[in-house]
Order: C-alpha cells, then sequence, then structure tokens
C-alpha cells in the first residue's frame, strides 16, 4: 500500500483523534476521582457526548437514514454497551496504572483485535487478509508494549 495524497488528511486526522485517547483517559479519571463512582463517570462522560453530538447534528442539519436505524441488525446496538465497558476500564486502569501505560495497553489491543477484525471480516467489516505487512505491525506494537512493560534493564521502569 502507498501512501496516496489524497488519504494524507485523513492519516493526520487519525492522529490528531488518536491524541484524545489519553487525555479522554486523564480527565475521566480525574472526573471519577471527584465523583468517587466510576460507573457515574462513564454515564455523565456518555451523557455529555450524546447532549454534544445532538447540539452538531442539529446545528449542521445533518441528514440521516433514521427510519434504517430500526431495520439495522440488533448486534449493532452493543456499539453503547462496549463504549460504556471502554469508559469504566479506561478510568480503573489509568488510576491504577497511570495514563501512559493503560494508554499502551489499550493500543497494543485495539491494534490486534483491528487485525482479527479485518483478517476475519467479522462485525461487518470488508475482509483484509493478515499478511507479512500487517504481522510485522503487530509485532511492532507488541514489542513496543514489551519495551514499556519491562524496559531495557534488569527490572524494567518503575
Amino acid at each position: 500500500m502507498t501512501l496516496e495524497p489524497r488519504r494524507a488528511p485523513f492519516l493526520l486526522l487519525a492522529v490528531a483523534a488518536g491524541t484524545l485517547l489519553p487525555m479522554q483517559f486523564a480527565v475521566n479519571s480525574a472526573l471519577a476521582g471527584e465523583l468517587k463512582s466510576v460507573t457515574l463517570t462513564a454515564a455523565l462522560s456518555y451523557l455529555v457526548g450524546a447532549v454534544t453530538l445532538g447540539l452538531v447534528l442539529a446545528g449542521l442539519r445533518v441528514p440521516g437514514a433514521w427510519t434504517a436505524a430500526g431495520a439495522a441488525p440488533r448486534w449493532v446496538w452493543l456499539g453503547g454497551v462496549v463504549g460504556s465497558a471502554y469508559v469504566v476500564g479506561s478510568v480503573v486502569l489509568t488510576r491504577l496504572l497511570g495514563a501512559a501505560l493503560a494508554t499502551s495497553l489499550v493500543i497494543a489491543a485495539q491494534v490486534l483485535t483491528a487485525l482479527a477484525l479485518d483478517h476475519f471480516g467479522a462485525l461487518g467489516l470488508p475482509r483484509r487478509r493478515l499478511n507479512r505487512a500487517r504481522s510485522l505491525a503487530a509485532l511492532l506494537v507488541l514489542s513496543a508494549l514489551a519495551l514499556r512493560l519491562w524496559g531495557l534493564q534488569p527490572g524494567g521502569p518503575a
């Protein structure tokens, strides 16, 4: 796969979106400290997100196939459940492990899961077989995680 100039803005957008992940971890962790409840933190995080998206939809007057929602496969509604578990997990992990290690673990798991979903064409994704380049990418992600966990010296990072 070559880097096509028309894809560059989307790649930059993906990088920008990726910078939000550790910030979300930190913000939600701080909110959980104030609220003394991880579950309430996740609920409020989703509420604020839903209100924000509602305002964006109203402001942009985004047309959508709202009636198609009822015809969608039932499993697509699990996204909210998965997202809720993700927020709760990220808050707990960030408080216990710190933002850097929690984010490193999450990213490694995301890459490996994404490769498997692509390979099998699961959850409605087009099938993209695991190849040498994708396997090497997985190995590099795991190597980076190992470096983060154990470091270069005996005893690893503190």
